[in-house]
């Protein structure tokens, strides 16, 4: 039998205003009217199937992840990865507040996993994880990052 050494709850959930709903439905409308005028029926067609795809996506998912550090793997929600499967970890800061743990993978369509954390679980994992996988302690959060987090997409 193998050993739970920690776990975890995170929400999953994006806490949106309905401002930020109302401005994401106007850009969609404006963007397949604007191509649908130039002729660009296509562009219209792809806008309108990621909305509908990402709409589902979010609707549909978990807003609870629950995060079990095994003996021998990582339990994310209902998937399990073996260690062998991740290259590393990386603690990402914003400041001195704990953000995420990024799990980097082996497999080449899955480089990343974001996992939420705070302070707390930071310092626990930081105890528990250099004995199980390589630290990589220069990650950061890229530009693209910052403004997906700040603009809660």
């Amino acid at each position: 039998m193998t050993d739970i050494y920690y776990s975890w709850k995170f929400e999953d959930k994006k806490n949106r205003s309905s401002l930020w709903y109302v401005i994401a439905l106007s850009i969609v409308i404006w963007l397949i009217i604007w191509w649908f005028l130039t002729k660009q029926y296509g562009m219209s067609f792809i806008v309108l199937l990621i909305a509908w795809i990402t709409y589902f996506i979010e609707n549909n998912s978990d807003d609870e992840i629950e995060v079990l550090i095994w003996e021998l793997w990582v339990k994310i929600g209902w998937s399990f990865y073996e260690y062998s499967r991740i290259n590393s970890y990386s603690m990402i800061y914003n400041w001195e507040n704990a953000l995420l743990l990024r799990l980097n993978m082996n497999k080449q369509w899955l480089r990343n996993i974001d996992l939420m954390v705070n302070n707390d679980i930071a310092t626990q994992l930081n105890k528990i994880l250099p004995s199980l996988l390589e630290e990589n302690p220069k990650w950061e959060l890229s530009l693209s990052e910052k403004i997906i987090h700040l603009l809660k997409l």
